[in-house]
């Protein structure tokens, strides 16, 4: 019996190389992901930018959330480390 399931296994959602999603953003976005602490995908990036999902709006905008994003790794990255030490 055939099934239409895909059997190759997972396939990347973009088509695109990361860059050229880099490339579209705005400047300000483009810079706080260079500077980021951590490799975001731009991708990610910029699809809520193109939906104009709130948060998302502006390079300013974006440059908050990666910096967000930093912060909270870092504090979960921390937190696991720090958990063992103490005990």
């Amino acid at each position: 019996m055939a099934s239409n399931a895909r059997q190759g296994g997972t396939k990347g959602r973009y088509r695109k190389p990361d860059s050229w999603y880099y490339d579209q953003l705005p400047p300000t976005a483009r810079e706080a992901l260079a500077n980021a602490m951590f490799s975001w995908s731009a991708a990610y990036f910029y699809g809520q930018w193109k939906r104009g999902k709130l948060g998302f709006r502006s390079g300013s905008d974006i440059a908050v959330q990666v910096a967000t994003a930093d912060r909270i790794t870092i504090k979960k990255l921390t937190k696991k480390t720090t958990k063992g030490a103490r005990a």
